[in-house]
């Protein structure tokens, strides 16, 4: 990570919102220049952290269809994960919708804030693949991945140590 970006406080890492536009415009290159074309048709933004970035991303490639999957793997009191739940809590389906609304034709981008473990991503995607219908076009893309997470997404705007994020759209306690 860039360290003219990023302040440090109580061993956590406050993001800009200079960092986040970064972030996105390094995944919008890579989806531009992959060595095959990737037309996006429709985004899913995993909900809370990865609804900015899922409308930033689908304003910068001029994608009108933005649906919303809320799902996480950490409780929020606690920021634990559930040990009877491997795969998190899924509180908003967007599965049955989405495969309802495009065609298995469609490249659907998959945005999330950050890749930590890659529990959250990796659960998606499994959803998407077990579920009943034709095979999709997916591809993932965070804006953050730490080293040691089990999913690796097919963009990255940037690869980072392990230290806590804090984004600018969340609540801060600057103490």
């Amino acid at each position: 990570m860039d360290p003219r970006l990023r302040l440090l406080r109580n061993n956590k890492c406050y993001l800009s919102w200079r960092s986040i536009d970064r972030a996105c415009q390094s995944i919008i290159q890579q989806i531009k220049n992959a060595p095959e074309p990737v037309e996006v048709g429709a985004v899913i933004g995993l909900s809370r952290g990865g609804l900015i970035p899922a409308t930033y991303l689908a304003n910068h490639l001029s994608v009108r269809e933005v649906y919303v999957h809320g799902y996480h793997s950490y409780d929020d009191e606690t920021n634990m994960r559930d040990s009877r739940n491997d795969h998190g809590i899924m509180y908003q389906d967007s599965v049955p919708v989405v495969r309802g609304m495009v065609g298995a034709d469609t490249t659907i981008l998959i945005v999330d804030d950050l890749c930590d473990e890659g529990i959250t991503m990796q659960g998606l995607v499994a959803r998407f693949n077990n579920s009943a219908g034709q095979p999709l076009q997916l591809k993932t893309a965070t804006l953050y991945c730490k080293p040691h997470s089990v999913f690796e997404p097919d963009y990255v705007g940037e690869s980072i140590d392990d230290m806590w994020l804090v984004f600018p759209w969340e609540l801060q306690d600057k103490t």
